[in-house]
């Protein structure tokens, strides 16, 4: 018989899963990937041939989870998915009527929210990892109990279930010790523990997100009896666990190949004989660029070697035509910024390309230069970087904070052959921006950014050749105050105020031409995708954090590569957005810009949007709410990152969203169909909806 196989390959399970051309399951596989994702496979693909292999054909195959590009091109795969999208389709399956999905694994859980039988909305963990499988098997191991075998029976024996709360591991786990140490008893701490899992899974992933009224719970801890309950004790709801739950990532890829191959190709499958190849694998240094990325070779018996773990797709393989040819605004935009004739001679100004440099460059380098200063810009962020940056902060700070020390530490270093020191550092205490309207009262830089040369100068012992040049600046205050501010900065260096005079004027002009220059380029997108529907994306962020790519995790390249056309937040006519009536007392510089760029956003008929911002980023805590009160016509990603934040977690997410969006496309085009029309569905090969 015809057969499909779904494989999914997860940090803590790979599963495998055989289905018939009725979607009946002819056999599956639940085994731990144990670090080994290659082995797991090899593993699951020879218990299936055992079982089943000489009576089934293999019409197609499908790759899902976190390994599912690298084992999708080891086995051959018709299809790569998301593991959002495949537990959804497997759920819809089971369940046409489906509407909330609760997904928990072994490091990872997962929201999904279904309309029609479509993702409209979806959540995954960002770092907190009480709400996963792994933490509760932890705890249970240390409380001596067998999480199979005794949890559930004992969590139902509980006369009060331990408040062991909703928070991090630490907590939740020091408040079981603490419990443990008070005499609590085992039952009452298995039953806290389901219910600490419960809570903390709603509060950090669902949030306040919508929960429906048919709601699948999937995923291995699914067996677990005591998590089931404590599902419905603190929703109010009945929980579903369907047939097969434990797999139904696996079950969904393999229903979406059996859905959506091409059958005018031959399945690239190689044949379950893969489980018996010998392949070794090795590791080297790319040293193409300052990322030193360490690459995984594959080699394989008669084929092309396999590469993963690289940031670029240097050594990835691809199908041919898979490259697009949308331009690269980030990169036009750090041109823009960035790149200026370099006035050589006399002494040096240092500046890191880090924070509010990433939008205001062009003035401060227009001043020095003006000023008879060459201006030396730190190097565009790479692992050294990264790593003096932690090595050198002294304060528990955001990463982008955490990242200017790295900055500076590259313009000081002596290591670097042939770079010279610079005579002066430039690290201002920039208190506030201009205003953004009128309207607003206040327009205040965050408190870390305020006091970076403070938390430099804890961090980081300068040689004594170099001088930190640290005005106190408020260009809020207006334009004669701030003129006065700089007339002293000049003096410093020796100049006098006429010429400080003259160098203000240049740099008001430089910036001026830089901010129009992005103006002029933003529009030219706008109206190019609106007039050739280009798929786009606006990337609404601090610039440091969206045009940086150690900040943005190279989220604009990968769009790219799924087809999509990132749109940096400077290339937005925010000042078209007027939010202060909305959000008057929005006193956060960054805030008001964001906000205005979400509510242009909403009203944009072909945009969508994703946010990236950063753990630890105390004014984005709120701001962030304020996003998801504006942008209510359409979906938006929220994207956190820090200096451990993960490739595949952010790709899933990426995926995931595009499927997000075109299922909402599609149930608008639906709407659009008037009384007395009958939906004739989609023209094969053409993105048109037929009507009668």
């Amino acid at each position: 018989m015809r057969a499909f196989l779904g494989i999914d390959i997860g940090s803590i399970s790979t599963n495998l899963v055989l289905l018939d051309e009725n979607n009946k399951v002819i056999a599956k596989r639940y085994l731990m990937t144990a670090g080994r994702p290659i082995e797991a496979v090899k593993q699951g693909l020879a218990e299936i041939w055992e079982e089943v292999g000489d009576q089934v054909e293999i019409g197609g195959v499908g790759t899902t989870g976190s390994g599912r590009h690298l084992i999708g091109e080891l086995v051959g795969a018709d299809i790569v998915k998301n593991e959002i999208t495949a537990q959804a389709a497997a759920a819809i399956e089971i369940d046409p009527t489906v509407d909330t999905i609760f997904e928990i694994g072994g490091q990872d859980s997962k929201y999904i929210s279904v309309e029609n039988g479509a993702v409209v909305d979806f959540a995954m963990n960002k770092v907190c990892a009480a709400g996963t499988g792994s933490f509760l098997e932890e705890q249970a191991e240390k409380l001596g109990i067998n999480i199979k075998e005794e949890f559930s029976s004992l969590a139902a024996q509980a006369s009060s279930p331990a408040p062991l709360g909703d928070r991090c591991t630490v907590f939740i786990e020091s408040e079981l010790n603490n419990r443990l140490q008070k005499g609590a008893s085992k039952a009452d701490l298995s039953a806290g523990l389901a219910v600490a899992i419960v809570k903390n899974y709603l509060n950090k992933v669902v949030e306040n997100r919508r929960i429906g009224n048919n709601i699948f719970f999937q995923g291995g801890v699914a067996f677990n009896q005591a998590v089931i309950k404590a599902f419905g004790q603190v929703t109010g709801k009945k929980i579903t666990v369907p047939p097969n739950h434990e797999v139904t990532g696996a079950l969904g890829i393999a229903l979406i190949v059996r859905q959506e191959r091409n059958w005018e190709k031959k399945s690239r499958f190689k044949g379950f004989a893969v489980s018996q190849l010998d392949l070794q694998v090795k590791t080297f240094e790319c040293k193409s660029c300052p990322n030193l990325c360490e690459v995984n070779m594959i080699e394989q018996d008669n084929e092309a070697p396999l590469f993963f773990g690289g940031r670029c797709e240097k050594w990835e393989n691809k199908e041919p035509g898979s490259e697009t040819q949308l331009p690269d605004l980030f990169k036009e935009y750090n041109e823009l910024i960035f790149a200026r004739p370099t006035v050589k001679g006399g002494k040096t100004v240092g500046i890191p390309r880090a924070l509010f440099f990433f939008e205001r460059f062009p003035f401060w380098d227009a001043f020095f230069s003006a000023l008879g200063l060459e201006v030396v810009l730190s190097s565009p962020t790479n692992p050294k970087i990264v790593r003096e940056a932690s090595e050198n902060s002294a304060a528990e700070a955001c990463f982008p904070i955490t990242l200017a020390h790295g900055h500076i530490m590259d313009l000081i270093s002596p290591t670097i052959v042939g770079k010279q020191q610079p005579d002066f550092i430039f690290l201002p205490s920039l208190i506030n921006m201009e205003r953004t309207s009128p309207k607003f009262t206040e327009n205040f830089n965050c408190p870390f950014v305020q006091a970076l040369p403070y938390f430099a100068r804890a961090g980081i012992e300068f040689p004594p050749g170099v001088k930190v040049l640290s005005p106190h600046l408020e260009p809020q205050r207006g334009r004669k105050y701030f003129q006065d501010q700089l007339i002293r900065l000049a003096k410093i260096l020796g100049k006098n105020k006429n010429e400080a005079l003259a160098a203000i004027g240049r740099a008001e002009i430089a910036y001026e031409e830089a901010r129009e220059r992005l103006k002029t380029r933003g529009q030219q997108i706008l109206s190019w995708i609106e007039k050739e529907k280009i798929p786009a994306l606006a990337i609404i962020s601090r610039p440091y954090n969206g045009a940086d790519p150690a900040l943005n995790l190279d989220i604009p390249k990968k769009l790219k590569g799924l087809g999509i056309l990132p749109i940096p937040i400077d290339f937005l006519p925010i000042d078209q957005s007027d939010i202060a009536d909305e959000f008057p007392n929005m006193y956060w510089n960054y805030g008001q810009k964001i906000l205005a760029a979400a509510k242009f956003v909403d009203q944009h008929p072909d945009l969508s949007a994703i946010h990236i911002t950063n753990f630890r980023c105390g004014p984005d805590s709120f701001i962030s709410h304020f996003i998801k009160e504006t942008i209510t016509a359409k979906p938006f990603l929220q994207i956190e990152v820090d200096e451990h934040a993960s490739d595949t977690g952010v790709i899933t997410r990426l995926e995931a969203f595009l499927d997000s969006l075109k299922n909402v496309k599609a149930r608008k085009e639906k709407a659009k169909i008037k009384e007395g029309q009958i939906y004739l569905g989609t023209l094969c090969g053409e993105k048109r909806t037929i009507y009668l």
